[in-house]
């Protein structure tokens, strides 16, 4: 049978804003559908349905065939009917549907697989399939509020219920499969006609706003090991006598350099720290007495989800120079710009621009700029998804690209 998966990605999220596309552990959210939809080898074609020309130019590059809907389907008040209607109307000759929520991102393609055998089985019985989760609440428990708040509508005895002897069940969101014709004419999957997949608590979690992403995010944690947040900070000798000195925080921390253009480096990054904090608990309480001939500074996005305001970091990245200069008024002072990100719920890259642009401006002249970005972003001002693994920190390839740039300007 010749079946199209549907995956619906809107740009206009308001409780989590661009929740489709958010790095969620190594790659976008939207990611984890389009590649469970094509490795389950199911379908004629994975088709992306968005506004957005930011989501096409990413679905694209994860392998999903694109369709640009109109504004109209865009709207808060947009249904999936009207956006599957959309879809289907651009194309002929299939038999069914499957529509993937990008907010399910641990329903794999086991599960497409598994759902679509379940349906193609029972195929002339069942003109829809729905996914779905067994219920933690019976729904006798269910009850609107009275007058005040007051609990009048639950005229029950709440000491005789067992959970264990309710088998409920509810649509989670993460598969739904449905004949082009019947759809079209009932415009939903429900009914004496609709076929039940059931999957676990664990597969079925639907991201909806922030405490299901940084859940869920949690959770993926404990399934992979796509992060790696324990990286030991090695003991920092503040007084090695090298020709380049880094100065900064996580992204200095993680790399792993010992010379730029032959040049021997001391790598005073220190992980999760802000300008502030360097200059307080690295300059003001340790004994610096030797600065090396040149002195490499990057500020990480740790100093704007710090909450600081532009004109402190500017103020603490001048009183750090101060000190350098103070040790070594020879030191040549090289400031590196904060690169993007792509799609963190933590940070905006507009926030990044923005600080970026601010010290450029206001920094002394003789403290040579180096720009990163115009070299790691993509069209969209996104970082690329080849130098970084969860959104802004760098991998191996990251690495290369910021060495051969600095390079370049030493």
């Amino acid at each position: 049978m010749k079946k199209i998966a549907i995956i619906p990605a809107r740009a206009g999220s308001k409780g989590l804003p661009n929740k489709n596309v958010l790095m969620f552990g190594n790659k976008p959210l939207i990611a984890y559908t389009i590649e469970a939809a094509l490795e389950s080898q199911k379908f004629d074609r994975v088709i992306v349905s968005t506004d957005s020309l930011e989501y096409k130019y990413i679905a694209e590059k994860f392998g999903a065939e694109v369709i640009i809907r109109d504004a109209e389907l865009a709207s808060d008040t947009a249904g999936s009917f009207v956006v599957i209607e959309d879809v289907l109307k651009r194309i002929e000759n299939i038999d069914y549907f499957v529509l993937l929520q990008v907010t399910s991102p641990f329903r794999n393609s086991n599960h497409i697989k598994e759902s679509i055998d379940l349906f193609e089985k029972s195929y002339d019985k069942y003109n829809f399939l729905v996914s779905m989760q067994k219920s933690d609440i019976p729904s006798f428990l269910i009850k609107e509020l009275g007058e005040d708040n007051n609990l009048g509508e639950y005229d029950i005895n709440i000491n005789n219920y067992v959970r264990q002897k309710y088998e409920e069940y509810y649509p989670n969101g993460a598969i739904y499969i449905g004949k082009i014709k019947e759809y079209l004419s009932q415009k939903h999957f429900l009914g004496k006609k609709s076929l039940a997949y059931i999957m676990n608590r664990e597969e079925s979690v639907d991201i909806d706003d922030i405490l299901d992403f940084e859940f869920a995010l949690n959770l993926l944690k404990k399934k992979s090991k796509v992060f790696n947040s324990s990286i030991i900070i090695e003991e920092k000798n503040f007084n090695a006598k090298k020709d380049i000195t880094l100065i900064g925080g996580t992204i200095f921390n993680n790399w792993n350099i010992e010379y730029l253009n032959n040049k021997t480096v001391n790598n005073l990054g220190i992980k999760n720290i802000t300008i502030e904090e360097y200059r307080k608990y690295i300059f003001d309480l340790l004994e610096i007495k030797y600065v090396s001939e040149k002195v490499i500074i990057m500020l990480d996005i740790k100093n704007i989800l710090s909450k600081l305001l532009k004109e402190q970091i500017l103020n603490e990245l001048k009183k750090i120079i101060e000190n350098l200069l103070s040790i070594n008024k020879e030191t040549k002072i090289y400031f590196v710009e904060t690169p993007s990100v792509f799609f963190r719920a933590d940070v905006k890259k507009e926030d990044i621009f923005n600080l970026n642009e601010y010290l450029k401006n206001s920094l002394n002249k003789s403290i040579k700029y180096i720009e990163l970005n115009k070299e790691m972003v993509d069209d969209f001002k996104n970082l690329k998804l080849e130098y970084t693994y969860d959104g802004y920190h760098f991998n191996e390839e990251g690495y290369k690209k910021i060495k051969e740039i600095i390079e370049k300007e030493l």
